[in-house]
């Protein structure tokens, strides 16, 4: 830094460091938001509830993992009583899509404070007045709502994949389950870019909490319903694409290589409803960033 006196006398600091690019101010806007979620006492409640999903397959895992050293007579009869923890790449989905559920609930609520508060208060004119541009925003508020999915869902379930290596024989388990780890990443992708670019044009567009947990319920709550009651009277399964959370689950299995054999029909039908529902959403998302004018 270099002082340089003013023309009134006074001194001020010069910048001297090399500016960096716009691109990285997309990093700061999602920690930024993140944190804005976090500071939220119902946001720690529902962290919570997805926690004690977890807690339960950790003790688990560990609880297996002693009496498999401890009594190995004892493991077969532990294995057909919690058949559900494995080790194998159905145990990850469900754990996932499990978490999900709540993880959308939270979704919900967390709208108004990502998007919509920029919206009705000016933070987006603030944004918009340093020295970044509108897709850089929006990347950083996506960012900022992956990272939340993330936080409750994939880093989770990466815990656990780590722990039940480690407690078996680490070696032999992740190299032949290289696919689980894959899957992982994947379904936690499937999850986070669907969900955030529905969450941000929503809360652009609807900004307050009641009208976007109305239309969160509509589109994960009233949709399935349709599709559940068209697929009893017309008799056709390729109804249930109709739920959005059902299509993200579909191809979160596809990444475990778990779809079930009555699903494997509807795998097309689900990547068409996601790709289109994303593409709508980011058209719908555009004007609303573009509305804002701002003079530097």
């Amino acid at each position: 830094m270099i002082e340089k006196p003013d023309t009134d006398g006074r001194r001020y600091r010069g910048w001297s460091s090399r500016l960096r690019p716009a691109w990285f101010s997309i990093w700061p806007i999602a920690w930024t938001g993140l944190n804005l979620v976090l500071r939220r006492k119902l946001f720690w409640l529902l962290l919570g509830i997805t926690l004690i999903n977890f807690l339960f397959l950790f003790a688990t895992i560990y609880l297996k993992a002693q009496i498999r050293v401890e009594n190995p007579a004892v493991m077969r009869f532990v294995d057909s009583v919690l058949e559900s923890v494995s080790g194998t790449g159905e145990t990850y989905r469900d754990f996932m899509a499990a978490q999900g559920t709540v993880t959308m609930l939270m979704l919900a609520f967390a709208g108004e404070v990502l998007v919509g508060n920029d919206y009705r208060c000016g933070g987006l004119t603030f944004y918009l007045s340093r020295r970044i541009g509108r897709r850089h925003y929006l990347l950083g508020k996506l960012l900022s709502i992956g990272l939340l999915v993330q936080l409750t869902t994939a880093l989770p379930a990466l815990v656990l994949y780590l722990e039940y290596g480690l407690l078996t024989d680490s070696a032999v388990y992740f190299r032949e389950n290289t696919r689980i780890l894959l899957g992982i990443l994947g379904y936690g992708l499937v999850m986070a870019v669907p969900l955030s670019l529905v969450l941000f044009a929503l809360a652009a567009w609807l900004q307050r909490t009641v009208p976007l947990v109305m239309g969160w319920a509509c589109l994960f709550v009233l949709m399935p319903a349709i599709g559940a009651i068209l697929r009893k009277v017309y008799d056709d399964r390729h109804w249930h694409l109709l739920s959005f959370w059902r299509d993200i689950r579909l191809l979160g299995s596809w990444c475990f290589g778990a779809i079930p054999d009555r699903d494997e029909p509807l795998i097309i039908g689900a990547v068409t409803v996601v790709a289109a529902v994303c593409a709508v959403a980011v058209l719908a998302a555009i004007p609303q960033v573009q509305a804002v004018k701002v003079v530097r």
